[in-house]
């Protein structure tokens, strides 16, 4: 636990990324809670508006009982006396909030992995996140509401919160987060950081060179001494749904359907590279939800099968390789061999590998380049430290082999630096590097100084973040 106030207190640790959203409680090494970050919307006619207190859901609301049959939230309550020793009445969860109206007079909202994989025939699939930064703030509120609310089940008046943010964040946007935590969450005290510089600091480095690969983009950021060097920032759209992408083009080309789990009724067993034997159900979706649930199959497949190779990409090397099988949710199975390999080659050499490129996808460099630009990009006298201590993160980086390659790929281009990768083996701390950080620094017992109070907060205006975050 850090310190706030003179007092012990469990900091609140968000990082809300494009594919996952991570929250937890400060000093614990793995975030409570991880949920998509992506919600589910459906439009309501006019006449289904009953008023911004109405939940018209079909859905059956739970809530958690103690042994003497009193709600969890009301446990949190039992015991307390006010000023005048008398017992405090139970209040909810998240009493000192009121909570974002998961149905407004425009249509509903729907957070969580449960709630947005539940088919719904008009439901709409939408990330409030686009390039690292929010695009939609009422989604946003949805997910602060559903973490702070649902998943660590806390009154947020009660505990400091520190978020991460984009190393390419504009001020507005900051400002904003802060008129959040402030006005609407009446969070005593609030911190920004950068992703960046959390990872590094998770992997115990002042200086570091962050490649971060995740759901829509790659970025890499060059960290010294505990601040970003921000025209050494290189980002492009090349992320795991661009791949996912790339496997659902190579399943069109060989006439295979990736039918998704929600369609399927009934299947029976068939042999490798059958047709399948499915019956499907009668359910029509947007397209969005659709896509969504393809991307799950599509996401589990490279999990299973894609793999990097551990050097230059050599056709006649990888047929040598053993195939994987794999089984698509219709029952259809095939063993996979060269063409696991050529998806996550994309990373490395997207001209030749990425096929029917778009306008922007044109452009993009193989990750080893982007790294080695970025460094250049800084002082001369700050590259030999960033090539030493170059630290991966991202659900992207995870394939097997990925970590070899790069390093590979990073040796084989003409420097005369010594290159260093730090890639932590453990999935949690490869996907959540940037939680972990905030994680670690939000617990420090000196980290109480840098928290932007209430008080500071209404002397100053949200403009004190650009102050304090930096």
């Amino acid at each position: 636990m850090g310190t706030y106030g003179g007092d012990e207190v469990a900091a609140l640790v968000l990082s809300v990324g494009h594919t996952w959203t991570q929250a937890g409680y400060a000093g614990e090494d793995t975030p409570k809670s991880i949920f998509p970050t992506s919600v589910g919307w459906v439009d309501l006619p006019a006449e289904a508006d009953q008023g911004d207190d109405a939940d018209n859901s079909e859905d059956t609301q739970m809530q958690d009982v103690t042994q003497n049959g009193a709600s969890a939230s009301d446990s949190n309550h039992i015991g307390k006396k006010d000023a005048d020793g008398g017992d405090v009445a139970p209040q909810p969860v998240g009493a000192g909030v009121i909570p974002s109206k998961k149905i407004t007079k425009r249509g509903k909202y729907y957070v969580g992995d449960g709630e947005i994989s539940c088919w719904r025939p008009d439901m709409e699939i939408k990330s409030p996140m686009k390039d690292g930064l929010v695009e939609d703030w009422d989604a946003l509120e949805q997910i602060w509401d559903h973490a702070f609310l649902k998943r660590l089940r806390c009154d947020p008046t009660e505990h400091p919160l520190i978020i991460t943010e984009s190393a390419w964040n504009t001020r507005e946007i900051r400002e904003k987060l802060t008129e959040l935590a402030f006005e609407k969450y009446n969070f005593p005290a609030f911190f920004v950081a950068k992703d960046a510089v959390m990872t590094a600091f998770a992997a115990g480095r002042p200086h570091a060179l962050v490649v971060d690969s995740g759901g829509d983009m790659t970025s890499v950021v060059p960290v010294y001494d505990g601040y970003v060097l921000r025209k050494g920032i290189m980002r492009q759209s090349l992320g795991g749904d661009v791949l996912s992408d790339q496997v659902l083009q190579q399943f069109k080309a060989s006439d295979v359907e990736v039918t998704p789990q929600y369609l399927i009724a009934k299947k029976s067993p068939v042999i490798v590279g059958q047709k399948p034997n499915v019956v499907l159900r009668d359910r029509p979706a947007t397209p969005s939800f659709h896509k969504m649930m393809q991307m799950r199959v599509l996401h589990d497949f490279k999990e299973s099968v894609c793999q990097v190779a551990e050097s230059t990409y050599n056709e006649q090397n990888i047929n040598t390789r053993p195939q994987k099988p794999y089984e698509l949710p219709d029952g259809y199975n095939f063993n996979y061999g060269a063409e696991r390999f050529k998806v996550p080659e994309i990373m490395f050499n997207p001209k030749e590998f990425l096929k029917n490129p778009t306008a922007e996808q044109e452009n993009f460099v193989g990750l080893p380049k982007l790294i080695f630009n970025s460094a250049q990009s800084c002082d001369i006298d700050f590259r030999p430290t960033l090539f030493g201590n170059v630290v991966l993160t991202g659900g992207n980086t995870l394939f097997p082999g990925f970590a070899d390659r790069l390093h590979w790929e990073l040796n084989s281009i003409p420097h005369s630096y010594k290159v260093k990768l730090h890639a932590p083996g453990n999935t949690v701390e490869r996907k959540c590097g940037s939680w972990l950080g905030g994680s670690i620094m939000a617990s420090l017992g000196t980290f109480h100084q840098l928290w932007i109070s209430r008080k500071e907060y209404d002397e100053t205006g949200s403009s004190i973040v650009n102050k304090k975050c930096v």
